[in-house]
């Protein structure tokens, strides 16, 4: 209340400092004077009308030290319509006749006045607070919607840590320009001597819908310089369409893979899943987990999430149930390999789709742990598929692994096995069922993106098998998205491979979050250690090439490999036996019976298959 009062008198005194300026400047200061009983008659109109139209039109209301081009258009409105209304009055009250100048030149001097004392703090934060607590210097890559509005309110909040220095833009219309009093650079020139010359400290990547090539372009164009890397949410996160520097976070190496399916097909999803009955294996897991969350999307009438794994399933249940009213939730704890509770499920709801996400995935784990992989990965979807046909199940969709093509571990192999199960075991049932098959997914469980962090955070070094292993990568969300879309289209029997964009250098990865981390190669070392056990440089998705095309172009049918059934069904039937007795070596010759391109770089499992035959009815594993 006391400023608001101080603002009205500092008002009232503008008023008269400005009519008399208008008087004086308009005649000599002795000929002013002869116009003394007008003034000191017409000013108390003046100040009536004034005031209770600031009052009206929120003069006293706003909060001046962030005034912006609202605030200034209200201005002038609030003191035209003051003085148009006291000129009518002051010439139907007077019978002086005075130049009408007069009022004009009361308008711009009282204008000034006004907005001089509204928008003085604005002028002190920008030139006097901004330039005392200087922040993070900052060049903006974007010089677009997104980017102005961050330069903005990283210009005038400097509380908020930052200080935009440039932008630099791909756009050959902005280049040269200024915008909010910053230079724009091409995006062309090299970003390494922009950083140089501008002392710049972080690169802001201001382009939401930006793909991760570009990123990667961005990161590379600045190897030389020691900065870090922030970017923003993508579009489709931006709820209102409005950024804040609040948005603002560290680059993550999803940034660089970030891509859209080209062909993702919601509608044909939704007639998948919609209205249906669903049961997720390995629910707690990385892909179990992002399924269940995608899958409710689609509106299905019941999800059943089965894991052995109690905190996996709990942190499911808990983020899930409760906000989906329209679904019917069922968490199962328990192994896949005695599924009691699970048939007793199948038995009493009509279930028509079970996605099978439930493997041991750790391939140097699982080379130290054959015959439990063998018994919880084949087994395992055995079980699976034999509920599911006893009790009708329409469809079930098998999430396999690129580390099934020409295998090089017990991992890769025990899920080629599943996948010549299931395409076998299709003809025999009613039920249809697919795998679908594809590379690594980034930063789930046991991925080397948490590691490289966190040696690159304790300074290195970061430790990588080989300069030449390539990976394929994948955001977890887009193959969970195209795991829906190829199970939809798949008819029984088939393998569908997704396209997994181009292979990942892994030495790569690592030197782009050295960089994006704000160091250089030359700070964070990067090692080699030589390949582990049952790993291999590159990754493969086609075994043959009896591939064909689906009507999505991110989605691949493999070709079929029929087997002698009983044969293969008598081989698992030992190969399970072996593993229940942990009889190592008998396990992985069976192994290599069953998955005959099966080439093991583990050194011990060469040696144990070079013996052939002799011991695959034996004991234990030779030591």
């Amino acid at each position: 209340m006391k400023k608001k009062l101080a603002l009205i008198f500092a008002d009232i005194f503008l008023m008269v400092l400005s009519y008399l300026g208008a008087f004086v400047l308009r005649f000599e200061f002795e000929e002013a004077l002869d116009y003394a009983h007008f003034i000191y008659t017409s000013l108390p109109i003046i100040i009536i009308v004034t005031v209770p139209i600031f009052i009206r039109m929120g003069m006293y209301r706003a909060v001046w030290r962030y005034a912006s081009i609202d605030s200034l258009i209200t201005t002038i409105k609030a003191v035209t319509f003051s003085i148009i209304i006291s000129v009518v009055l002051i010439f139907f009250l007077q019978t002086y006749r005075i130049p009408r100048s007069i009022f004009i030149i009361y308008w711009f001097l009282f204008l000034v006045g006004t907005g001089g004392i509204r928008f003085s703090p604005r002028i002190f934060r920008h030139y006097y607070t901004l330039k005392s607590k200087e922040g993070r210097r900052v060049l903006i890559y974007g010089a677009g919607t997104a980017g102005q509005m961050i330069a903005k309110e990283m210009r005038y909040e400097p509380l908020l840590g930052y200080t935009p220095i440039c932008f630099v833009d791909d756009d050959p219309a902005k280049i040269g320009k200024r915008l909010h009093d910053l230079p724009i650079y091409s995006g062309t020139t090299k970003l390494d001597e922009i950083i140089k010359e501008n002392d710049i400290e972080d690169v802001l990547i201001a382009v939401p819908s930006t793909s991760g090539d570009k990123v990667r372009k961005i990161i590379e164009g600045c190897k030389a310089s020691r900065v870090k890397f922030k970017t923003l949410p993508s579009l489709s996160d931006i709820v209102d369409g409005k950024v804040s520097v609040t948005q603002i976070r560290e680059i993550e190496v999803e940034d660089l893979l970030r891509r859209a399916p080209k062909d993702l097909d919601q509608t044909q999803i939704m007639s998948f899943i919609n209205g249906k009955s669903v049961m997720i294996t390995g629910a707690g897991g990385t892909i179990g987990s992002e399924l269940s969350r995608q899958v409710v999307r689609y509106s299905p009438s019941i999800e059943m999430l089965v894991d052995n794994n109690e905190y996996g399933l709990y942190r499911i249940d808990y983020e899930l149930y409760g906000n989906h009213p329209g679904v019917m939730f069922h968490s199962i704890m328990e192994s896949i390999t005695k599924p009691m509770k699970i048939e007793d499920y199948l038995r009493r709801t009509k279930t028509d789709i079970i996605f099978h996400s439930a493997a041991y995935k750790h391939v140097p784990l699982v080379e130290l742990n054959p015959c439990e992989a063998i018994i919880n990965n084949i087994l395992g979807t055995i079980k699976v598929a034999k509920l599911a046909d006893k009790h009708k199940v329409k469809k079930v969709v098998l999430i396999s692994t690129d580390k099934a093509v020409r295998p090089t571990n017990v991992m890769g192999t025990t899920k080629r096995v599943c996948e010549l199960y299931i395409q076998n075991f299709n003809s025999m049932s009613d039920t249809e069922f697919v795998a679908v098959r594809f590379g690594n997914v980034l930063d789930s469980s046991g991925s080397v993106i948490p590691m490289f962090k966190q040696q690159i955070t304790n300074g290195g070094p970061v430790t990588v098998t080989h300069p030449e292993v390539t990976r394929y990568f994948m955001l977890i969300p887009e193959a969970v998205q195209l795991v829906m879309q190829a199970a939809s289209v798949g008819k029984g029997g088939e393998i569908l491979i997704l396209d997994m964009g181009k292979p990942v250098k892994i030495v790569d990865m690592a030197g782009d979050m050295i960089r994006m981390m704000g160091f250089t190669p030359e700070e964070v070392k990067i090692e080699y250690t030589g390949l582990r056990q049952g790993e291999k440089l590159f990754e493969e998705l086609l075994i043959n090439e009896t591939d064909k095309k689906t009507k999505y172009e991110s989605i691949t049918v493999a070709g079929i490999t029929d087997v002698n059934w009983e044969e293969f069904e008598s081989d698992i039937d030992e190969l399970i036996h072996f593993a229940y007795e942990k009889n190592v070596e008998a396990s992985i010759r069976m192994l290599k019976k069953l998955v005959p391109e099966f080439n093991p770089k583990n050194e011990l499992y060469k040696t144990v298959l070079e013996k052939g035959a002799r011991g695959l009815r034996g004991g234990g594993a030779e030591e």
